[in-house]
């Protein structure tokens, strides 16, 4: 949950945020958790160095580092539960009045499609459940004050690769699994749970950036821009671009 009203968003927080960097704890005095396989195995080799780096910066600064484990939930299933529906009710007339097959996108025209069949026990089970991953979040935040993860597992796409294969293209085959899971469910933890988070450069590979990300709980904004702030001010990844 980000703070800030939407006057456009009924589900909006009413909660205002003020950036107060003079309030900003110590890295020194914060605990933020970890995978530590998240930075090695899971990662690409080519951006273990620029996470490694990284890593030493953060502890340079005093911040503690706590291996952590996420919370065991389904969060991929239940998060493509749950945005079916809100897009299925969402884009109802598109859909009922069949302009839904001018859209490009093929895959996301039988997406929307299928949304209208979703079964209303179906969301409603994910959305019990999506309660139950808020309450462990909140519980796992009582002894943390922030989650670290790779942005990715390796640099940015190129400019000129697609981020969909196109269509007809034969599907890659998918990654070895990790012994250890780690974070690598954060994303839809994160918007299950409704937390925020903050993505900085920490480096380059193949010429292309590399990133980390910051993780809070929620309405912890402020807590996210001061370890980026800190990050920034003993790094200058934030300034670099890569080669045209």
């Amino acid at each position: 949950m980000i703070a800030g009203r939407d006057g456009k968003d009924p589900g909006s927080a009413g909660r205002s945020f003020y950036y107060t960097p003079q309030y900003a704890r110590a890295l020194k005095d914060l605990r933020i958790g970890y995978a530590p396989v998240d930075f090695t195995e899971r990662a690409e080799p080519s951006a273990r160095p620029a996470f490694d780096a990284a890593l030493a910066v953060l502890k340079e600064a005093g911040a503690q580092l706590v291996e952590t484990k996420l919370p065991d939930f389904p969060y991929g299933p239940m998060l493509s539960t749950i945005l079916a529906g809100e897009e299925g009710s969402i884009f109802e007339p598109l859909i009922a009045s069949g302009k839904v097959d001018e859209l490009a996108d093929q895959a996301q025209i039988a997406g929307l499609k299928a949304s209208q069949d979703l079964a209303a026990k179906d969301y409603l089970k994910a959305m019990r459940i999506r309660r139950l991953v808020q309450t462990a979040f909140a519980d796992l935040f009582a002894g943390l004050d922030a989650l670290l993860s790779p942005g990715r597992t390796g640099p940015a796409t190129k400019v000129d690769q697609p981020l969909s294969p196109p269509p007809g293209a034969a599907p890659a085959a998918p990654p070895a699994a990790p012994s250890n899971p780690g974070f690598g469910a954060i994303i839809p933890a994160g918007n299950l749970a409704g937390l925020p988070a903050l993505v900085l450069p920490c480096g380059f590979a193949e010429n292309l950036p590399v990133a980390l990300q910051v993780v809070g709980a929620p309405f912890s904004e402020n807590l996210l821009l001061a370890i980026g702030r800190e990050f920034q001010s003993r790094t200058g990844w934030h300034k670099r671009r890569p080669p045209a």
